[in-house]
């Protein structure tokens, strides 16, 4: 049979074999068809080195920041509660001495996906403990991913997003 024909030249059934035969394969065209399209993310990373405890402790108000601004909180404070208010939103804009660098593409309102916090470098290392006990870091990475909320379309491209 055509199968066997085609089994024996390493191919499967009649298109195998006549392929074969020709030295042509035809291949698979897999159509793609268009569906929509993504959200754009942003991805930030900061590595801050403080070097006194008034920018550690900067440091550890801006982590705290991007923290809480990320995460939704209870309606009304009721944590027994199923109502959730959506997290804050952040507006990013490149700057350059005070204005908007139009060489940078614009971005949408967005909100932060994820943040990775790591401290002390590499190896572990901190200051002498501050009068807390506490002994702040000597490094701390920040990554940040934002998404927008809207769709980019060609017309926004248009507007410089």
């Amino acid at each position: 049979t055509a199968d066997t024909v085609g089994a024996a030249f390493g191919m499967t059934g009649v298109k195998g074999a006549v392929e074969a035969a020709q030295g042509i394969i035809v291949s698979d065209r897999m159509e793609l068809l268009f569906k929509g399209i993504g959200r754009r993310s942003f991805s930030y990373t900061f590595s801050m080195l403080p070097r006194n405890k008034e920018e550690a402790d900067e440091i550890r108000k801006i982590v705290f920041a991007f923290k809480s601004n990320m995460s939704p909180e209870f309606v009304d404070g009721q944590r027994s509660g199923r109502k959730l208010r959506v997290p804050n939103t952040f507006d990013i804009e490149y700057m350059y001495r005070g204005q908007a660098n139009d060489y940078l593409n614009k971005i949408s309102t967005c909100v932060l996906q994820s943040m990775d916090v790591k401290y002390g470098g590499s190896r572990y290392k901190a200051f002498d403990p501050d009068e807390d006990g506490s002994p702040p870091p000597v490094e701390t990475s920040l990554s940040l991913t934002f998404e927008e909320l809207e769709l980019i379309t060609k017309e926004r491209i248009y507007d410089g997003y």
